[in-house]
């Protein structure tokens, strides 16, 4: 059951951070505002990195491990990349936004590899 939820939060931290990376990449190129709801679906894609890697470490716990090890460099990334752009936040809100975005596409792309090296894809 866990490794089913693992799996889906997967696929979701693919699509949301996708998602938030392009949106992101917009608002900092003024095609689109930065609105409340851009802020809403950038947080959802943070929260739901922490909760995979939260779950993550539960099935580390239970024993149940991953095929390969390069499995858990994939999985943990995304986490660090949300980290990353928090520690590096300026004064300047459109840098915030372009640092933001870029987390967000390396960690779908992080986590599509991580999918990739489980057997999930590919």
């Amino acid at each position: 059951m866990v490794t089913h939820i693992h799996l889906g939060l997967g696929f979701l931290v693919i699509a949301i951070n996708l998602v938030a990376g392009i949106w992101g990449l917009l608002v900092w190129r003024r095609k689109l505002p930065a609105n409340k709801l851009y802020a809403q679906l950038l947080a959802a894609s943070q929260t739901v990195i922490i909760g995979q890697a939260i779950i993550g470490l539960l099935l580390l716990s239970q024993n149940l491990r991953a095929e390969q090890q390069l499995h858990y460099v994939y999985g943990l990334l995304p986490a660090a990349m949300v980290v990353f752009a928090y520690s590096a936040r300026r004064d300047d809100h459109l840098r915030n936004i372009l640092i933001f975005s870029i987390a967000a596409l390396l960690a779908a792309a992080l986590a599509t590899r991580a999918l990739t090296v489980s057997g999930w894809l590919g």
